[in-house]
């Protein structure tokens, strides 16, 4: 079926010259109960010998591997390699040696530039192939031909024709897309990214396992929970009796209490942003009941999380790799919310499936580790090493002193850590005065303590932002690039080294476990959730976290950044269960579910 095929590299440049057979591949799939592809059809074609494979669904079943070499002398290309890789998965298919994701080489030639008229942040293929001026099919043609295989089960003859042409011709753009981006490509970087990607298409095919019984009793009570948090906690009656959110009403208190800082929309509206609430509760403490009650409940869609739960149990969201500019992933999906991403509280419904256990494992301090190994400053790595830079600081500051400990001088650490983490980004004397509640004077005076405390970082940064305007790009440890221009801001530049090292040291530590065997369900910011056995939970955890650390010391150039273990569930209970009282999120949960079976009946009667 598969040609032998030449050294030539037929229109790429030669760094592709390392591969003796380069595939373009793209299945076309519905989706099951479990929110999993089931595989319609796929095309596959060599890039230099021009072989084409077309197989439809019975022949897809027949097969017990990849009809394609996927050894270490080929490559796989796809436009979004984690859907293609998901279908190896269903298949039973052994996943490719290597893969390299067009999408993610897109997103990583574009990364940091304002491009006007995209959809969503990062580009879908048709977009990716305007971008470089590459003739496609209308977005009319692909809409209904995505929608006859996603809305049906059985195809006639002429639909499976028109299937496999759409599915040819989706390959034929990639291929012309790939061509253009390559001469740019730093192909062992690109590399890389495809190894983190079959990682991450099997954190989506295994999915973080909840408490379905417990989801079912919740969804019930819904609409009556929120009606119960709104007329206790709606002080100033911005939400009706049927639980809509008036802005007229914020916008008539705003006149009222003269709050003319109110961030507004480019329609003039109140801009209603966590974010923003967040800010101006600080400005005015009054409207907290306000802020806990939107973010906790009363603006909760909880049906966007229902929508990402199959019917074995598990919750499953796109990770969405790369769509932020430090390379982080932004898990979402249309009509779907990420669980992690939710409220904490809601976090109380991961539970193992019977005979298994759950743990949650984290850096610590990971921001300030990154900072301190890059810049090399030597008080600021002995700060680190402590255990304990936030208190470090306040010594150095001369705020407590030597031998304080976080039980005597606890409150004045918890002051000076928006300080110490604020710096990463820039934060100026008005952003440090709004954080920890004091003057601008004693904020400007910790920030010129810090600046003192650590030279050598604070030249580090400066150096790396004037490096970055000089390059007019910007390139993480592990290779994560972003455009510079004249709009970038300051800020971003101060910042991308901590959040796009973050985002090295989780995709190598991802690589590592996946390819060590450890069932990753999830992952967020600088958090991974891990299942196993529960004869082999322990062993498990072990491993995760030998490997995150040695995956930051990768990516520090030598800083050993520690890990702890932040939750640990057995079956048959829930995080919910095991959570301390005082865990973020913990008090909520505990009054939601005893409203749910039975005080919330009681509550309406009293």
């Amino acid at each position: 079926m598969i040609t032998l095929m030449s050294n030539a590299c037929a229109g790429l440049p030669f760094s592709f010259s390392r591969f003796r057979e380069i595939w373009h591949v793209d299945f076309e799939y519905r989706i099951d109960a479990n929110h999993l592809p089931v595989p319609v059809a796929m095309f596959a074609k060599e890039h230099r010998t021009g072989a084409e494979i077309r197989m439809r669904r019975d022949q897809l079943l027949a097969c017990n591997r990849a009809p394609f070499n996927t050894g270490p002398d080929a490559v796989m290309i796809a436009y979004s390699s984690v859907a293609e890789l998901t279908c190896f998965a269903v298949l039973g298919w052994a996943p490719p040696r290597n893969v390299l994701c067009a999408f993610a080489e897109t997103s990583a030639s574009i990364n940091g530039q304002e491009i006007v008229g995209l959809t969503e942040k990062r580009p879908s293929l048709l977009e990716a192939c305007d971008l470089f001026n590459i003739p496609h099919m209308s977005a009319e043609h692909k809409k209904r031909m995505r929608d006859l295989i996603l809305n049906n089960t059985e195809y006639t003859e002429g639909q499976w024709r028109e299937i496999e042409d759409y599915n040819r011709e989706d390959v034929l753009e990639t291929i012309l897309l790939l061509e253009a981006l390559a001469p740019k490509i730093d192909v062992p970087a690109a590399l890389f990214r495809g190894r983190y990607l079959k990682a991450v298409a099997d954190m989506e095919a295994s999915g973080i396992p909840i408490d379905t019984g417990y989801l079912a009793a919740l969804v019930e009570q819904w609409q009556a929970l929120r009606m119960f948090y709104i007329h206790r906690d709606d002080t100033f009656g911005f939400y009706d009796r049927a639980g809509s959110f008036h802005e007229d009403r914020l916008e008539a208190l705003i006149r009222e209490r003269g709050w003319t800082d109110w961030p507004r929309t480019a329609t003039g509206k109140p801009e209603l942003k966590a974010r923003t609430f967040s800010k101006q509760c600080k400005r005015h403490p009054e409207l907290r009941p306000t802020q806990r009650l939107r973010d906790q409940i009363a603006e909760l869609r909880l049906g966007a999380f229902v929508n990402t739960v199959g019917a074995d149990g598990a919750s499953r969201c796109p990770i969405m790799p790369f769509w932020t500019r430090s390379g982080r992933n932004q898990p979402q999906g249309r009509g779907k919310a990420f669980l992690l991403s939710l409220p904490s509280w809601l976090h109380g419904l991961i539970k193992p499936p019977p005979g298994w256990g759950i743990a949650c494992l984290d850096w610590q301090a990971q921001e300030i580790g990154i900072a301190a190994g890059l810049s090399r400053d030597p008080a600021l790595l002995a700060d680190f090493r402590s255990g304990d830079p936030h208190l470090r600081f306040a010594i150095r500051a001369g705020l407590a002193p030597e031998g304080a400990t976080k039980r005597t001088h606890g409150s004045v650490r918890d002051t000076v850590k928006p300080v110490s983490l604020g710096v990463g980004y820039g934060m100026t004397k008005y952003g440090a005065a709004a954080q920890t509640g004091k003057s601008l004077l004693w904020a400007a005076e910790m920030l010129a303590s810090h600046r003192h405390a650590y030279r050598v970082f604070t030249q580090w940064q400066h150096d790396t932002v004037a490096q970055a305007q000089f390059d007019g790009r910007i390139v993480s440890p592990l290779g994560w690039p972003m455009a510079v221009h004249a709009d970038t801001k300051r800020r971003t530049l101060l910042n991308y080294p901590a959040q796009a090292s973050g985002g090295d040291c989780m995709r190598l530590a991802a690589i590592a476990a996946h390819e060590a065997g450890i069932h990753i369900c999830g992952v967020a910011h600088d958090a991974f959730w891990i299942a196993a056995p529960l004869a082999e939970l322990d062993d498990a955890i072990a491993t995760m976290a030998r490997l995150m650390v040695r995956a930051s010391n990768v990516v520090t150039g030598g800083l050993d950044i520690p890990v702890e273990v932040s939750a640990r569930v057995h079956w048959p209970r829930c995080l919910g269960d095991v959570r301390k009282p005082d865990a973020k999120g913990q008090a909520m949960w505990d009054e939601i579910k005893g409203l749910v079976y039975g005080g919330l009946q009681q509550a309406k009667a009293t």
